[in-house]
């Protein structure tokens, strides 16, 4: 796979995949304690869940602008009272980090997942506008993702807590857009970490990190 073209560089492409990793656990976090979340904002970071033989990073990406809430709360995370308000959407993107490390060791259940999703895609509803798509094929998308997370990821050895309202976390559409979320964080983790990403440049690197994300959303404004 390509990693640049004209517009990105690598480390801004490592650092836009990190931010969907964010975005991703955001959204987890607005499901678990709201209920609900943005619905386009989520179809965005299951997108690259599908494409799993693009040739290049643009290709996954090609509107960055979809994550700016994700490269927000990413800076904004690394100062301490951003960490503060942001500790669960922090846990969750550390979490996914851990995850992605765990299936990258398991060939097998890398293979399984690999199957799993190339017979999804040639099903799933990718390529519509999220506006457009009904709701009920929304909803089954959800779920087919959420099935192969609780028969892939949910067998490694580190799991993840979402903490939130119980009534909405008992809830299966809400649950199974929670798992999706988490299976499309992993993705873009797993993505995050072929470009060089490792969870101590999240500690060491705080201020290049947020600066990048300052260059790459300033770029997206022209």
């Amino acid at each position: 796979m390509s990693h640049t073209n004209a517009r990105f560089s690598e480390w801004e492409y490592r650092n836009i995949a990190l931010s969907v990793v964010t975005q991703c656990a955001m959204l987890v976090r607005d499901l678990a304690v709201e209920g609900k979340a943005d619905r386009q904002l989520m179809q965005q970071c299951l997108r690259p869940v599908y494409l799993l033989d693009a040739d290049s990073v643009s290709s996954l990406y090609p509107e960055p602008g979809n994550f700016d809430a994700g490269m927000k709360t990413l800076q904004e995370s690394f100062d301490s009272s951003g960490l503060k308000q942001h500790a669960d959407v922090v846990r969750y993107l550390l979490g996914m980090l851990v995850l992605q490390q765990q299936l990258r060791k398991n060939k097998d259940m890398m293979n399984t997942v690999a199957e799993r999703i190339n017979h999804l895609a040639a099903t799933e509803n990718q390529d519509e506008n999220p506006e457009d798509l009904p709701e009920q094929a929304w909803h089954a998308d959800c779920a087919a993702l959420a099935r192969l997370y609780q028969d892939t990821i949910s067998r490694l050895n580190f799991r993840i807590h979402v903490a939130g309202n119980p009534e909405h976390l008992r809830e299966q559409q809400v649950a199974d857009q929670i798992r999706a979320l988490l299976f499309a964080g992993i993705r873009s983790a797993v993505l995050w970490h072929q470009l060089g990403g490792r969870r101590w440049h999240l500690f060491f690197y705080k201020k290049r990190i947020r600066q990048c994300l300052t260059g790459v959303r300033r770029k997206m404004l022209h």
